[in-house]
């Protein structure tokens, strides 16, 4: 990880922050954290394979089982022996 400094914040900005990350029970660090993944639609913390995978799905595309439509003829599967 790196870090990120941010330079020539407002005294009253900060405060804002700082009472925030309070009431939140959090670090400041850690506030502007979620601030900043909230801001860019970001979950909380690092997700899944699984559940990044299922974001990459359209939701009207969604369902509770998948269906493969095959059009056309479908061969016999391979004998192995």
């Amino acid at each position: 990880m790196t870090d990120l400094h941010i330079l020539n914040i407002e005294d009253d900005f900060r405060r804002l922050l700082e009472a925030r990350a309070l009431v939140n029970g959090t670090s400041l660090s850690e506030e502007v954290k979620s601030l900043l993944r909230k801001a860019l639609d970001l979950p909380n913390g690092p997700i899944g394979m699984g559940t990044y995978m299922f974001s990459l799905v359209d939701p009207a595309d969604r369902g509770d089982d998948l269906i493969f439509k095959i059009e056309g003829a479908v061969s016999d599967p391979p004998d192995f022996e």
